[in-house]
């Protein structure tokens, strides 16, 4: 299953948080909730639903819908209830049309470049058929589901699906996922620019203005067994924490100078792979903030936190930054690996005019552990040809 649709060395969120031994490096840091604030599986999402008549499923790009309504569907039917279905996909535009739309921001065929999109998720949309669409009455339960459920104006019950951004990109490697609207997969790296620069500036700025209203909050990552919890704990709880210390969920991956030190150190990983070259420690807004309640842990994208919370998590800096978090950074294990990569980052003006980023990236470095005859590179020799350096950089693009 993991191999079908999900492709990583990294092991799924375990439904309940594993014990932590000897007080060592947690890979699930979580903030305790009180009892019985989380909860898991079908049943008991169909057992809280079932008597409102109308509900909207809505959520973010990734999300298994047709899976998630299936097993539903099940539950509710289990209990002897009638539903009337309806699903958002129906309504969105063909993707030669999203692909016109989205053609200012999307960089053409550069690998590299694109814009940060800034159109409306209703804008993907026929929304005078989304609009028309009404529950049915003489239903037990109306439900409209899938990403933008909530566009058709339907008032009830407001679930929304979240999906960790790794897990969305490990389903994209895997090719289980598409790029809001599209038709079919692609190549991971396609798929990634797409998601970067236009699928994740649109949903979030949706997701944003959902989180306040949302009843029932679900952690879609697993499959088969979704974990939820009343919208109204979630903004509780991510309103404590930002008055507080937080660790947001690390992630951990193999890249080309990767090393032995992670494996080797940090328990509760895969060790079956070739190498850990990152831990993502904060990065985002690919990171997650994980709660825990009577052992179970769900997870949050850590945007939910500055969506409802920026002013307090960043303070005097909310006026320069407004819900961007403008500190990322990770752990790089490069023993007995390969060097570092050669990086090159725009001046602040070039990344907004360009990529439609607000702010760039300054790197600073601290050297954690070494080995024998390690060695730093800072700034070039003398002699260096530029034109040579140029070429070199070419030639390692195309390998």
């Amino acid at each position: 299953m993991n191999k079908e649709w999900r492709e990583t060395g990294q092991i799924i969120l375990p439904l309940e948080k594993p014990d932590i031994q000897d007080g060592g490096y947690d890979i699930y840091p979580s903030h305790n909730l009180s009892d019985n604030r989380i909860f898991a599986g079908f049943d008991s999402l169909a057992d809280r639903i079932k008597y409102s008549r109308t509900v909207i499923i809505d959520g973010f790009a990734g999300v298994f819908y047709n899976s998630f309504r299936e097993k539903l569907a099940e539950s509710l039917s289990n209990a002897g209830l009638k539903v009337c279905w309806v699903e958002t996909k129906d309504f969105i535009k063909s993707e030669s049309e999203i692909k016109l739309l989205t053609a200012p921001f999307s960089g053409g065929d550069d690998p590299l470049f694109g814009k940060r999109c800034t159109l409306g998720l209703e804008e993907f949309f026929n929304m005078t058929g989304l609009r028309a669409v009404s529950p049915d009455p003489d239903a037990d339960i109306s439900i409209i589901i899938g990403t933008g459920a909530s566009l058709s104006g339907w008032e009830g019950l407001l679930i929304y699906i979240d999906l960790p951004k790794n897990e969305l990109q490990f389903r994209g490697r895997a090719g289980s996922v598409t790029n809001l609207g599209f038709s079919a997969s692609s190549y991971a790296a396609v798929m990634y620019k797409r998601f970067y620069f236009i699928d994740w500036p649109v949903l979030n700025s949706h997701k944003k203005s959902l989180l306040k209203l949302t009843d029932i909050f679900i952690d879609g990552q697993r499959c088969d067994e979704p974990v939820w919890m009343e919208g109204e704990v979630l903004r509780n709880a991510l309103s404590a924490m930002s008055c507080s210390l937080f660790r947001v969920r690390p992630w951990f991956e193999p890249g080309p100078w990767g090393g032995t030190w992670i494996r080797e150190h940090i328990r509760g990983l895969n060790r079956d792979v070739p190498n850990y070259a990152w831990s993502f420690e904060l990065i985002t807004p690919e990171n997650g903030l994980l709660f825990e309640s009577s052992g179970i842990i769900l997870e949050a994208s850590f945007d939910s936190l500055m969506f409802l919370e920026a002013e307090a998590v960043l303070g005097d800096s909310f006026e320069r930054f407004g819900t961007e978090f403008p500190i990322r950074f990770d752990f790089l294990d490069t023993f007995d690996g390969g060097n570092l990569s050669l990086q090159c980052h725009p001046r602040p003006e070039y990344t907004r005019d360009h990529f439609g980023e607000n702010f760039t990236q300054e790197e600073t470095y601290y050297i954690l552990d070494t080995k024998d005859n390690a060695s730093v590179y800072l700034g070039f020799h003398e002699d260096v040809d530029p034109e040579d350096f140029s070429d070199e950089l070419r030639a390692s693009w195309k390998q």
